[in-house]
């Protein structure tokens, strides 16, 4: 199966609120030969601050930023899709990509009214060289290097694991160089950890993840938390019905006795306290699943012998009762999320209608000038909302004038942080930001912050008259 390896750069951390800058992605075959590559940039959103932090680590410029001659983001999004769809099927590989990059690009896809679901759909899967290179060090340990900072703590960062094992990553943060060294990282897992390759081969499929967990009694799941792995023997407890990625199972390292002496108030106040008795796993985000027998006894979380953790398995598997009662408290404990005021935090707010889908695709076949009557047709006030901003982001003149106002005056909201709280960073955070940074570097760190800090007063000057 193909593969696409990506990355991207972005204005900060926040996928709702920030924005990418650039994006970079290289198609190989499945023995990891480069078939294409595709890279892209875009300027900066009118209502996006541009973290002083990210622009360090990024080395992205102002003039960068606001380079005329690059796509919007807008732009840049579309023919990002349009190239992912040409590759695909496909097996989308980043690093640390299922928890930053994927956010990103969903995001963006959400925001310009496009499909947000790409890389887990339509026969597309997904893997993370992070969790893969930590899977590795815990269990084929002799396979890569893995740096240490000081006091002796483990670095899985791709711009120290890349060279440490050889990669020459002298533009890391540069989004192409960046898919080179986790291609390069790939390769690596592939030729000197061929069983923790095979076994993200394998569950990068969910069905794979799903029938794997449904047909063993125990099954081990290895996590990585601030750097150290912890193994959990696990017994399947049920998919959720709402969303049927979710898988549930038990942690066989607690005694049943105790849960069935407990009410079902008992076992909901038990399961929220850790350690959790009760875990869950993303059957389309590559969970760490290792046969128990496999999974490492330096890494067990648990000393409780196997033989009483396969006693407690088909114990469990036996009584549908307490089965039943943990699953259903476990779903009880789900919180439900309000809706946010602020339209980007609503991505996962439901899917669009049959009606609105057909009214985003000819959102992007009409001209600018008549989009904003397909935007007024949406059902979903999340699609007016972002269709409206768009139309004010392309091509302003296609509003009425108070319309452009209103937008405006929601751009100006988010920028001085003056509208309904959120994550946002603001201006004044961002001026902040910057003269903290720039009274701790020197040379062309400082002299370029100091370009971005000017930027910010003189819109903040702008804003304020």
């Amino acid at each position: 199966m193909a593969m696409v390896f990506y990355d991207t750069e972005t204005t900060g951390i926040k996928s709702s609120f920030d924005q990418i800058l650039q994006f970079a992605a290289i198609l190989t075959d499945n023995d990891l030969n480069e078939i294409e590559r595709f890279e892209i940039r875009s300027r900066l959103l009118p209502n996006v601050v541009a973290s002083p932090g990210a622009m360090q680590v990024t080395r992205i410029t102002v003039d960068t930023l606001h380079d005329a001659s690059l796509p919007s983001h807008y732009e840049m999004t579309c023919q990002i899709r349009e190239k992912l769809l040409t590759w695909q099927p496909a097996i989308f590989i980043g690093h640390n990509s299922l928890r930053f990059d994927e956010a990103f690009l969903r995001s963006a896809f959400y925001k310009s009214l496009l499909p947000h679901y790409l890389t887990n759909t339509n026969g597309n899967s997904r893997m993370d060289t992070l969790s893969m290179l930590q899977w590795a060090h815990a269990y084929e340990p002799d396979a890569l290097t893995v740096p240490t900072r000081q006091g002796g703590g483990l670095v899985f960062k791709l711009d120290q694991l890349a060279p440490a094992n050889g990669f020459v990553h002298s533009n890391a943060h540069e989004a192409m160089a960046d898919v080179e060294a986790t291609i390069f990282m790939a390769r690596l897992l592939r030729d000197k950890a061929p069983e923790t390759w095979s076994r993200a081969m394998r569950f990068s499929s969910k069905h794979n993840v799903i029938d794997f967990c449904e047909s063993e009694l125990v099954f081990g799941l290895t996590e990585y938390y601030f750097n150290r792995p912890y193994s959990f023997l696990l017994h399947l407890l049920g998919r959720n019905p709402h969303d049927g990625n979710e898988l549930v199972a038990f942690d066989l390292a607690n005694d049943l006795d105790e849960f069935r002496q407990m009410s079902s108030d008992q076992i909901r106040r038990r399961i929220s306290r850790s350690p959790k008795p009760i875990r869950r796993l993303r059957a389309n985000s590559l969970p760490g699943l290792i046969d128990a027998d496999d999974a490492h006894p330096l890494t067990r979380v648990s000393d409780v012998p196997m033989h009483l953790i396969e006693d407690r398995a088909e114990e469990l598997n036996g009584d549908e009762t307490l089965k039943a009662r943990l699953f259903e408290a476990y779903l009880y404990e789900k919180p439900e999320y309000e809706d946010s005021p602020h339209v980007e935090e609503n991505i996962y707010s439901g899917f669009p209608s049959s009606g609105d889908s057909l009214l985003m695709s000819a959102f992007h076949e009409t001209d600018w000038s008549e989009r904003f009557a397909i935007v007024s047709q949406f059902e979903d006030p999340r699609f007016r909302e972002l269709g409206e901003q768009l139309i004010y982001f392309e091509s302003p003149s296609s509003l009425s004038p108070d319309r452009r106002e209103i937008c405006k005056r929601r751009v100006i909201q988010r920028l001085l942080g003056s509208g309904e709280p959120c994550d946002a960073l603001t201006l004044h955070d961002a001026l902040q930001q910057a003269n903290d940074l720039i009274s701790n570097t020197d040379g062309i760190d400082q002299a370029r912050l100091t370009e971005h800090r000017e930027r910010i007063e003189d819109q903040l000057a702008e804003l304020q008259l």
